[in-house]
């Protein structure tokens, strides 16, 4: 092969590599650490209480015990029950969209319906509804996933609306024409050419419903035999373990990284190499 052939095929495959790991890789981790040095630095050179802010070292080192290097390990427990909880509530919330909206395509009452649910709920902090979904399901899990599923709905299913209605009618006609069904027209058409909003609202959904359900378990606590990783920092206020509490908040915002990362990854292998978006 020659090297005038070979060159675009290189630039195509670090182009690639590029939009898989989000591009900007290198700048990225500067600044992560530019951020854990300040943070370190910070608070050795002002002499910090290390009861009201610990060093980043210090804060690493129990993160990576509580993970099982060096240590027992508990922080795996805290952060499964967390993530055990907002992943049954993503797929409630992703198949109540799914229908909401598919019904909204076929029905204008249903359509307007949606719209007026939207604008009421999606502005709602679903976090105020902790108190009622406790009246009404007790200290159980199903509050903590009714609170949840609140959270991410609402984005899911305008994002849906948005990309049902940018869709070609002549993508409509031609299902038509081969006399496709609601559902079939749904499955074969209106979800794959809808996909890059589909996946833009399940980001904005994941990230409400992340940031609910920890707060949630800050408020809440502890449901039947166990908590998640908002108790583990609500109950290390309480006893005064600072470091652990910084540990928790430093594992979310690690998860919150490496699932954003993940739905960059689902992005490029779908809606990317489909060519159905260009940046």
């Amino acid at each position: 092969m020659s090297s005038a052939t070979s060159l675009p095929l290189r630039s195509a495959a670090s182009f690639s590599l590029s939009r898989l790991l989000g591009g900007g890789t290198t700048k990225k981790f500067i600044v992560i650490l530019a951020l854990c040095a300040a943070w370190e630095g910070a608070v050795r050179l002002f002499d910090v209480n290390p009861l009201l802010f610990p060093p980043l070292t210090t804060v690493a080192a129990k993160l990576l015990s509580g993970l099982g290097l060096g240590g027992n390990g508990e922080l795996w427990r805290y952060i499964w029950e967390t993530l055990s909880v907002i992943l049954q509530s993503f797929g409630i919330s992703m198949a109540l969209a799914i229908v909401i909206t598919g019904l909204a395509v076929a029905n204008g009452w249903v359509r307007e319906t949606l719209s007026v649910l939207t604008g009421i709920f999606q502005p709602l902090p679903s976090i105020a509804l902790l108190p009622m979904a406790i009246l009404w399901f007790g200290f159980t899990r199903e509050s903590l996933v009714f609170v949840v599923v609140m959270a991410m709905v609402w984005p899911i299913a305008s994002s849906l609306t948005v990309g049902f209605a940018t869709i070609s009618l002549t993508l409509f006609r031609l299902g038509r024409n081969y006399e496709l069904g609601h559902i079939r027209l749904m499955t074969e058409i209106l979800l794959p050419a809808a996909l890059p909003m589909m996946i833009s609202g399940l980001r904005v959904g994941w990230g409400f419903g992340w940031r609910t359900v920890v707060a949630a378990e800050l408020v809440f606590g502890a449901t039947g035999s166990g908590g998640g990783i908002g108790w583990y920092i609500n109950n290390s206020r309480l006893f005064m373990n600072i470091v652990d509490g910084f540990a928790g908040i430093l594992l979310v915002i690690v998860v919150g990284l490496l699932t954003e990362s993940l739905f960059r990854l689902v992005q490029y292998f779908t809606t990317h190499k489909w060519g159905t978006e260009n940046f």
